[in-house]
């Protein structure tokens, strides 16, 4: 067979529940990689929050912040920001709207106290302090956090949010839809959790941006995803795989569903597509 360039996601693709990869998929990984096969990792996250992962198995590359960011063999192929207006507009907005929020800068995430709070499932009364600022500091060591009062106009790639209720939310949408594409996720039944990204940078750019520079063609690719900021990487990629555990829109448009991330997803659909 010819040799693939392979897109895995993270969050619900090759780490399930922020935890690590397991054995098998390292396994998977590694040997695909000696087969030849060019195996990535394609995440809306940034290239701080993916330290732990890159420690574990080597990559031939990553695209971190949902495209706007992908790097090859230590290359930067392709890096792009959000202007300085854009920033300063969203921030604004978002303030307006009491919607809290992230800057997420290539090896820097400037976040609020509360930010945390929210994405670790922490508004818990019986939560003692020394339990919270254990927690906030295991978060702030693994995505390199640091405090949004710092924020000095460092480059964003991507902002993520949680807006505490739907009108407040849409009220934000609304004045910002003609600048940044947005992409909703769930978090408990009151928080809308979600991230903006720009209007020219996704993962299906990102990938189209690597195989251009590995002079690959679009035939030899497969991408791995789970949920909705996976969509252009699935609609991109010639053979698009989603995980059991994925989203049920995510499942439409997919060539192939795969064992769950829990269940090895990946080492299995490795097996099956030849690739180890």
């Amino acid at each position: 067979m010819n040799k693939k360039a392979v897109f895995l996601d993270v969050d619900g693709t090759i780490v399930a529940n922020h935890q690590t990869i397991s054995p098998k998929v390292k396994e998977a990984i590694n040997q695909a990689r000696k087969n030849g096969h060019k195996i990535f990792i394609c995440t809306g996250r940034n290239k701080a929050g993916i330290n732990q992962e890159l420690k574990e198995v080597n990559f031939d590359g990553i695209i971190t912040s949902a495209g706007s960011y992908v790097e090859i063999d230590g290359h930067v192929v392709h890096c792009c920001f959000f202007s300085n207006d854009l920033v300063k507009k969203v921030t604004k907005v978002f303030d307006e709207n009491n919607i809290v929020y992230n800057y997420e800068c290539t090896n820097i995430t400037y976040m609020s106290k509360k930010m945390i709070e929210l994405f670790a499932k922490l508004d818990q009364e019986d939560i003692t302090n020394s339990e919270m600022e254990r927690i906030i500091a295991e978060h702030n060591e693994k995505f390199n956090a640091h405090d949004m009062d710092s924020y000095d106009g460092l480059g964003v790639h991507k902002i993520s949010f949680v807006a505490r209720n739907k009108d407040d939310f849409l009220a934000a949408k609304k004045e910002l839809d003609d600048d940044v594409i947005f992409i909703l996720h769930d978090l408990g039944n009151t928080n809308l959790n979600g991230e903006i990204i720009s209007k020219t940078d996704n993962k299906g750019t990102g990938i189209k941006h690597a195989i251009e520079y590995l002079q690959m063609d679009i035939k030899d690719t497969i991408g791995f995803g789970d949920s909705m900021n996976d969509y252009d990487m699935i609609k991109t990629v010639d053979c698009g795989v989603v995980m059991e555990n994925g989203s049920l829109e995510l499942k439409k448009i997919a060539d192939r569903i795969c064992l769950s991330v829990e269940n090895d997803g990946v080492y299995d659909e490795f097996i099956k597509l030849g690739l180890i």
